[in-house]
């Protein structure tokens, strides 16, 4: 999930349906971080509604869907500027269509516009930026006290960026060097071991924090729990202190993010000779398909395979 969204509505009916799918959601059990994305997305084709003066659902046919498929097709990224990505849009019409769903079963609508209309899954390759072994240790010479903590949960654990939003001090137990995602991707459950210079200097970041009531890991600077954006920008942030950051051009540094420490974890453990189901345990993938997309091969591995085979 990214920023929120910009997108407001005025029309009272509208703003009450959007609250009532959300509550929708949450009742079918879905993680409040996956309700609100779609709360967002369900906000921004309202308003389009209303920019098109369509006040009614009741007024919506699949000409409407079409041009609102069109819309998404031409928006911009507002990080970027640059056209949103097949993905997103792909996001955006599934939870139009299930939307529009739901208003089908509870009577709000007799036919759903976007019933026959089929979305398939963009095949598109996401280029990651990874970092080396050497650029990691950059990173750690150039951050603060929470950047590092952050950088020994993210990078040192592995986690995805909506994992490491829902950390909690207690998910965190110093005296077994564990720390346990209670929900990760598809709510399962997982147990990452840590070494014991990780849980040294997680002790001092916690010890150098005020008192709290809030049980979250990293706080912002209003007190709440951070979020994903946040993460990001303090990454992009803590690469441009380093030398090797210099390098980056602007299109570069927006697609680094938190992931990019996932798949550079990965790419680092299997560089330094752990085998491909461990990383995918330590990763939490159900399926081994999965670990081989984070795996990238190094120049220095290549060099030993020509230097073996010579």
């Amino acid at each position: 999930m990214g920023r929120p969204s910009r997108h407001k509505i005025y029309n009272e009916i509208y703003i009450e349906e959007a609250v009532n799918y959300k509550n929708h959601l949450l009742i079918l059990g879905l993680n409040k971080e996956t309700c609100q994305a779609r709360y967002l997305y369900l906000k921004e084709f309202l308003s389009w509604l209303e920019i098109s003066k369509i006040y009614q659902l009741q007024e919506v046919t699949t000409v409407e869907i079409t041009k609102y498929y069109d819309y998404l097709l031409q928006r911009k990224s507002t990080r970027t500027g640059q056209n949103i990505k097949q993905k997103s849009i792909h996001d955006h019409m599934r939870n139009l269509q299930q939307y529009l769903g739901y208003l089908l079963e509870i009577g709000t609508i007799k036919v759903s516009p976007a019933s026959h209309l089929k979305f398939s899954y963009p095949n598109e390759k996401v280029e990651r930026i990874i970092f080396t072994q050497d650029e990691i240790q950059e990173l750690y010479k150039a951050s603060n006290q929470q950047e590092k903590a952050i950088l020994n949960i993210a990078y040192g654990c592995g986690l995805r960026v909506g994992e490491l939003c829902l950390i909690n001090k207690e998910d965190i137990r110093f005296t077994e060097n564990l720390l346990i995602v209670q929900k990760g991707k598809n709510s399962k459950r997982r147990i990452i071991p840590i070494t014991n210079q990780i849980v040294s200097e997680l002790e001092s970041y916690f010890e150098s924090q005020e008192e709290s009531k809030n049980k979250a890991v990293f706080l912002n600077i209003k007190g709440r729990r951070m979020q994903e954006w946040t993460f990001n920008k303090m990454l992009k942030e803590l690469i441009s202190k380093t030398k090797f950051g210099q390098r980056f051009s602007t299109e570069e540094l927006n697609k680094i993010g938190i992931h990019s420490l996932r798949h550079s974890i990965a790419t680092h453990l299997l560089e330094n000779g752990m085998k491909l189901e461990q990383v995918q345990t330590f990763l939490g993938h159900s399926h081994i398909e999965s670990t081989e997309i984070y795996t990238h091969i190094s120049q220095n591995q290549i060099n030993n395979l020509y230097d073996n085979t010579s």
